[in-house]
């Protein structure tokens, strides 16, 4: 385990930057940063700028690269071609370079409402002149500009001008410029991220369209896993994580999903994950991989200023682990950096201060499922449970998908029938309670869960129900059930499910839907 207290940053010299720069490059940057920001001397500042710079290309750090190039005056060379830079990230993203530096620039600012005035006569032609919106209105009014859309709400969440992306997210999205799939992930990343709303609503009903892609189902659930890691339920929030990698960005899942289980002090289970980078210029992957391949933390004493400054930026699980280790101390400190923000509790009620007009559009009622997608309260199960079985055990979990521990007083005897009677039996004040099967030596039994129907209720041409191509309901089964989790403050029974090693969701169903026979 890591442990260096957290305490105020001391000054930092170009010289220690310049040492940090020779063994780990990467996390020079931000004792760079700092040197340009408090240097006493003009000369010393320059000779850092220089340095960040060539870092900032190395690792790809496009924003802060095009900043140095703007105040350097080095965004074309003499013969007016603009920089590689700016050329190749432009190319990327298939915009121009002009439109590029625009919202880099209009996105970097604060950004007011523009509430379009009317149109004037031209006193010649006696034509109307549509009045022309300010940046970052214009730029990102033109289709051929969508992919600087998510470009310019990074910036903002980075600058944390919250109410400027909400000005500019209603006016895209009224005006039809980005399309609901694609708004949805934004709409919830900005409420989690300011504070403001109801971020597990907005992510409820975000579930409930209809026409939902994998990447943007992905998208929710990870924004979901990051909403229950902001409010301390690191458990619930790793396994949410896991999910949002079955429909989409599974590199990105396995990553995350680690970081949790090393802030719950299980580091031989996150090194687990660590595979493939998902994004290799992310300084929590590189120190998370360091810790993984080092036995002891010797090495992170000469990155304790950089780690400082970076968890300042970014409350990062990883950051918090290599300051403060693992375990529920590290976890409150990583609570205290990331804040209390948002009192939303975590339920779906349909009472909600947020505009009815905006919900309307976003989730209109005829594109709404009944439940979201990783509800399946209006799908009916077998439980096939061995002949053996004999109670049904509320248990104590082991380290994140071990044998649950069972205990002979938190057990009763059941008989088969509904998991709504099963449920009754065993009642329970704690907020949430997991349940397994025990046979008569209280030992668990592996129990296998089988849907009635797979289909989505979307049918096609010829009138045949479609066969969801991913989802807990993508394949009938059986698949082994690893737990039932009842959560009091929802009134509400969850089963989680896996099938086969990689498909693992956790999904509200209808105990009265379930049925609980012997085999």
């Amino acid at each position: 385990m890591f442990i260096f207290g957290f305490s105020k940053l001391d000054a930092v010299s170009y010289e220690e930057a310049y040492e940090l720069e020779k063994e780990a490059p990467i996390f020079a940057i931000p004792l760079y940063e700092e040197v340009v920001r408090t240097a006493p001397t003009a000369d010393v500042r320059k000779t850092a700028s220089s340095r960040l710079y060539f870092l900032y290309e190395k690792f790809n750090k496009y924003v802060p690269a095009l900043q140095y190039q703007i105040r350097a005056g080095t965004l074309k060379n003499k013969k007016g071609e603009w920089s590689p830079l700016v050329r190749n990230l432009a190319e990327g993203l298939g915009v121009s370079a002009f439109s590029l530096l625009g919202i880099l620039n209009a996105c970097s600012k604060e950004t007011s409402a523009w509430i379009p005035p009317e149109p004037t006569v031209n006193p010649d032609t006696g034509e109307l002149i549509q009045p022309i919106p300010p940046e970052p209105y214009r730029i990102l009014s033109k289709k051929e500009n969508f992919p600087l859309v998510r470009f310019c709400y990074s910036l903002k969440m980075k600058y944390r001008d919250y109410e400027g992306w909400d000005h500019i997210f209603f006016y895209l999205f009224d005006k039809e410029l980005i399309t609901r799939d694609s708004a949805l992930p934004l709409w919830v990343g900005s409420s989690i991220q300011s504070g403001k709303g109801t971020p597990y609503r907005r992510i409820f009903l975000s579930g409930r369209f209809k026409e939902l892609s994998n990447d943007s189902k992905a998208d929710l659930l990870f924004l979901y896993a990051k909403f229950l890691r902001h409010k301390g339920r690191f458990e619930s929030s790793t396994r949410y994580f896991l999910m949002s990698g079955n429909y989409s960005s599974a590199k990105r899942a396995r990553w995350e999903t680690a970081k949790n289980l090393l802030l719950m002090d299980r580091k031989k289970e996150a090194c687990t994950y660590v595979g493939d980078s998902f994004y290799s210029g992310d300084e929590s992957e590189i120190l998370l991989k360091k810790i993984c391949q080092s036995g002891s933390g010797d090495w992170l004493t000469a990155y304790v200023p950089s780690i400082k400054i970076l968890l300042r930026e970014n409350p990062d699980p990883v950051f918090v682990y290599a300051l403060e280790g693992g375990g529920r101390e590290a976890q409150d400190f990583f609570l205290k950096q990331v804040g209390s923000k948002s009192s939303d509790k975590d339920d779906d009620g349909e009472e909600d201060s947020e505009s009815t007009e905006i919900l309307a559009k976003l989730v209109p009622p005829d594109s709404r499922l009944k439940f979201p997608f990783w509800d399946a309260r209006d799908k009916e199960a077998d439980l096939l449970v061995p002949d053996r079985a004999k109670y049904l055990c509320k248990v104590i979990r082991r380290p994140f998908f071990g044998t649950p521990s069972i205990q002979p007083q938190f057990c009763k005897e059941v008989s088969p029938g509904s998991l709504e009677t099963l449920l009754s039996i065993v009642g329970e004040e704690e907020e949430e309670t997991s349940f397994a099967f025990a046979d008569p030596a209280y030992l668990p039994l592996s129990v296998k869960w089988l849907w009635k129907d797979i289909s989505n209720g979307d049918a096609n041409p010829e009138g045949i129900p479609a066969k969801p191509t991913k989802g807990p309901y993508a394949e009938a089964g059986p698949w082994s059930l690893e737990y039932i989790v009842y959560r009091k403050v929802l009134n509400r029974a969850y089963a989680e499910i896996r099938l086969g090693k990689d498909q693992y969701y956790v999904v509200s169903v209808k105990p009265s839907y379930v049925i609980w026979s012997k085999h």
